[in-house]
């Protein structure tokens, strides 16, 4: 259940839109080297993470561009003038404390920015506190300066919403298990934080969806019917896990990614997904292992086709979440069990090929990449999980080892 509200503040609760701030000073020449020089260079963070002094860090800005010295100079000294106050954010941070939440801040800014312009800042004192930067010396989006947060307010990662207008700090935060919402603008920062608060009431452990194929499903290859519940990968995930989580798997024989089977089309994976999500909000961590089924010969997909429709399900998603509950769940992409080479016993043989098997291991990277891109997590199970003489389903050793491998990944 979330307790505590966390914000940025840089272009969340304040405006800092430092492009327009230099155009106003400079000539559009002048202005574009003034911003390579500070602003958009590696050492704005240094700033912000304080290490170095003022003068050193004005030195580096010099560095970038000697012959406009006078102007870094400028620009330094009246940057106040970027920082502009907003004037909902008052009503919006004491509205959230009425309703009984904490509400902190934890910001990259820099004592000079933070001194510049005093006004603009005077919300901070409607809040239950926070951590600047520069005070601790980390910069998002490192791990430390969350860390730093959660032991100077013995928070719970979990019991915590994080509002950011920078994707990977979003993606840092999610990581580390708090739930997070990218801001984009008032109206929309409102909305998501209003909904996820109200879908959260009550939300006492964390859901951990696993959308899956026959291996979710517990498919046993032996009798051809389904491993009994205590053996199932998702049941011992569970166990792992323990009482603050509740495992829910939603698991399919023949589903695909994102593709039809010829007279099975709602084997799709993409036909009942959002119904699950909107079933099980909200939903913390959302696992999708897809793949097996897209390695079917009769489909005749590439590794790069089955990887689209997984970034398809990904993105669909990041796209629909924040509409259902607020926020956007944290992902898990897990490659599935590769298919075993030796096809001779296996009753699938007629639908698998040479091909099935070698797209079953090179979406792997794939796979990888995207989850890479949309700051998910990411579990490989092509080469860790053992499957059965069938080729393609896991034993029980199989769901032992599957339940670690998740398990490893969420903890």
């Amino acid at each position: 259940m979330i307790k505590t509200v966390v914000f940025d503040i840089g272009k969340v609760l304040i405006g800092f839109e430092w492009d327009d701030y230099v155009r106003s000073l400079f000539d559009e020449e002048t202005a574009a080297k003034v911003t390579h020089a500070m602003f958009g260079s590696r050492y704005w963070h240094e700033l912000d993470r304080a290490v170095l002094s003022e003068e050193e860090i004005l030195g580096l800005f010099y560095s970038n561009e000697p012959e406009y010295k006078a102007e870094i100079d400028e620009a330094f000294e009246r940057v106040g003038e970027c920082v502009s106050k907003r004037d909902w954010v008052v009503p919006l941070i004491d509205s959230i404390k009425e309703k009984g939440y904490q509400v902190l801040f934890l910001s990259n800014m820099s004592e000079h920015v933070i001194n510049s312009n005093p006004e603009a800042f005077a919300f901070t004192e409607h809040m239950d506190g926070g951590i600047y930067s520069c005070h601790v010396n980390y910069i998002k989006p490192g791990p430390e300066i969350y860390e730093k947060l959660f032991e100077k307010y013995s928070l719970k990662p979990w019991e915590c919403l994080f509002i950011d207008d920078t994707q990977a700090n979003v993606d840092a935060a999610k990581k580390l298990g708090m739930k997070a919402i990218r801001y984009i603008d008032p109206e929309q920062i409102k909305m998501n934080l209003e909904q996820a608060l109200k879908k959260d009431a009550n939300h006492d452990k964390l859901s951990v969806v696993c959308y899956g194929d026959s291996n979710t499903y517990a498919f046993d290859p032996y009798t051809g019917g389904r491993y009994p519940y205590e053996k199932r990968w998702t049941t011992l995930l569970g166990e792992k896990l323990g009482s603050l989580y509740e495992v829910i798997p939603e698991g399919l024989n023949g589903r695909t990614t994102a593709y039809d089977r010829p007279g099975a089309g709602w084997k799709n994976g993409v036909s009942s997904f959002i119904a699950c999500l909107g079933t099980h909000k909200p939903v913390d961590y959302l696992v999708i292992m897809l793949g097996t089924n897209d390695c079917n010969a009769g489909l005749g997909l590439s590794a790069e086709d089955i990887a689209k429709g997984m970034e398809n399900l990904v993105k669909l998603a990041e796209d629909t979440s924040p509409e259902l509950q607020g926020y956007i769940p944290q992902i898990v992409v897990v490659v599935p069990p590769a298919i075993a080479e030796d096809l001779s016993n296996s009753p699938f043989a007629w639908e698998l090929s040479t091909a099935s098997i070698q797209n079953s291991r090179d979406i792997a990277p794939l796979y990888r990449e995207l989850a890479e891109r949309h700051g998910c997590l990411f579990v490989d199970a092509s080469l860790s999980a053992e499957v059965s003489p069938d080729c393609m389903h896991l034993t029980e050793k199989g769901h032992e080892e599957m339940s670690e491998l998740i398990y490893k990944a969420l903890k």
